[in-house]
């Protein structure tokens, strides 16, 4: 009897064991599930979400790029145009003599890269043996100015009466030359030396001599009453000979080309200024 009794009480302790193993949840596969769900509800987006949204960065930071660059383009495009228009403008000026209006083509040249252009004779058709006189003879005279400027400095009369008068005894010398020479030789000459051989009408005057006769800024100045001009001391002189009251000829040279007016003797109403044109 005690036997069945022990046997009993276990079997009811082996049952009771059973059912609460068959009842209790299954905390062990619960656990992780809710630990899943949590972990879902706070990871940050997915990856391809950030890709896409880099990507539209990019996409729009480039586009700002491509339209500086367009701005950027556009404005080196007029810098060019404008320098392009700016050497024209400059061609343009040193084509044309300042001292010259566009009535005149000719473009006067100064000889200053030598003292004596003796080539410029040769050109001229001067013989160059003769070509090669009138530089010794310029240099000679050139020297001879130099030495006299010396003297009067260490003397203490320069730039007094007895200077000027030694110094008109030099381009005496000059003055002969002129005698001498034929005008286009000594023209020649004058444009070797590096000294005016012309002068150019700058202004005129209204209702000068110079205007009614129809004498135009940048007109070059030949002859006056026949007799070559060769600087504005000769044109002075020219004329205040003569009678006041008869009308003399003038020539000048007009876009190359020789022209002659009419005009009464005495002051022609100009203002002037010398040029040195190749022969």
């Amino acid at each position: 009897m005690r036997t069945s009794i022990i046997s009993l009480t276990l079997v009811l302790i082996i049952g009771l064991i059973i059912g609460l193993l068959l009842q209790s949840p299954d905390t062990t596969t619960a656990k992780p599930a809710a630990i899943t769900a949590k972990q879902n509800a706070t990871t940050p987006p997915a990856p391809a979400e950030t890709v896409n949204t880099d990507i539209s960065s990019i996409a729009q930071q480039l586009q700002q790029e491509i339209v500086a660059r367009k701005n950027l383009q556009a404005r080196v495009t007029k810098l060019d145009e404008k320098i392009t228009l700016l050497e024209k403008q400059n061609n343009t000026r040193t084509k044309t003599d300042p001292a010259t209006s566009p009535h005149n083509t000719t473009s006067p040249t100064r000889v200053n890269s030598t003292w004596f252009n003796q080539q410029a004779l040769i050109d001229a058709g001067v013989d160059t043996a003769e070509a090669q006189q009138l530089k010794e003879r310029f240099e000679k005279q050139e020297l001879e100015t130099l030495y006299l400027r010396d003297k009067a400095v260490r003397e203490g009369w320069l730039g007094n009466r007895r200077y000027r008068e030694e110094l008109q005894k030099l381009e005496a010398q000059t003055g002969n030359l002129k005698e001498e020479l034929d005008e286009e030789v000594y023209a020649a000459y004058l444009f070797a030396s590096g000294k005016s051989n012309q002068i150019s009408v700058q202004s005129v005057l209204n209702s000068s001599a110079a205007d009614n006769s129809g004498i135009l800024p940048g007109d070059q100045i030949l002859r006056y009453d026949n007799q070559r001009i060769y600087n504005g001391r000769d044109l002075r002189n020219a004329t205040t000979q003569g009678d006041i009251n008869e009308t003399i000829t003038i020539e000048v040279m007009r876009d190359n080309k020789p022209m002659e007016f009419y005009v009464q003797r005495g002051p022609l109403g100009i203002r002037m200024s010398p040029v040195s044109v190749a022969p």
